[in-house]
């Protein structure tokens, strides 16, 4: 039963992304920020509680076990170093699969959020989203989860690459598949070497930062 809900939660919680992407584009212009994060959270927040509660039984470990606990300075330089690492691979990965394609991808699925969302509180909310409600829910779904479930059943190999493939298929983007796998085999590494799911949810939460921020340059241009 626990198993049951927790992959209920994991579907219904990638499902909703694209809802909640529709609705920030088509959100009124004056709509207040805390309005658009309401929708969000309403939308996000029961499968979260869900995998919140389901996890520990599934994974049979408790939350600290896990990792969800303050980080230690060990955990910390992990996750500064993981932020290198995930963006060394994500612009290598994106660098091949436009080599491989012919087919630059310059309008990625972020970027064209951002094209589509040209009033202040849309795009805030959808940062704060980015950069802070994402990289939570998706450490507990990704490495929480799915990553100690690979390790119940193998090793490390074999968790790292099914939960970094179902990670990089989430996000919907064939183009994007690459490079965010191998961001996910990062952030389970930073996981793993650190045993603290805060230190993951650091690099996940950077990153976003970091790529938010290149593509708020690029819109300004």
């Amino acid at each position: 039963m626990a198993v049951a809900c927790a992959v209920l939660s994991l579907i219904a919680y990638i499902a909703l992304d694209p809802s909640i992407l529709a609705i920030l584009a088509h959100s009124p212009k004056n709509l207040p920020v805390t309005a658009v994060l309401v929708v969000q959270l309403a939308f996000e927040l029961p499968p979260i509680f869900v995998l919140l509660a389901m996890l520990p039984r599934v994974a049979l470990y408790s939350w600290e076990e896990l990792g969800l606990r303050p980080p230690t300075a060990r955990a910390l330089l992990y996750a500064l170093v993981g932020v290198t690492g995930a963006i060394l691979v994500g612009d290598g990965g994106s660098a091949l699969v436009e080599h491989l394609s012919h087919h630059p991808h310059h309008m990625q699925d972020v970027a064209k959020m951002f094209e589509s969302i040209r009033h202040t509180p849309a795009l805030i909310a959808f940062v704060l989203y980015g950069v802070v409600v994402a990289p939570i829910a998706e450490e507990l779904i990704f490495r929480g989860f799915l990553f100690n479930l690979g390790l119940r059943y193998g090793n490390f190999w074999v968790a790292a690459i099914v939960s970094s493939l179902l990670f990089g298929a989430a996000h919907g983007d064939l183009e994007l598949f690459l490079p965010l796998t191998l961001v996910g085999f990062v952030l389970a590494t930073v996981y793993y070497r650190s045993k603290n799911l805060i230190a993951s949810m650091l690099t996940h939460a950077s990153f976003n930062a970091i790529a938010f921020s290149a593509l708020s340059l690029l819109r300004t241009h």
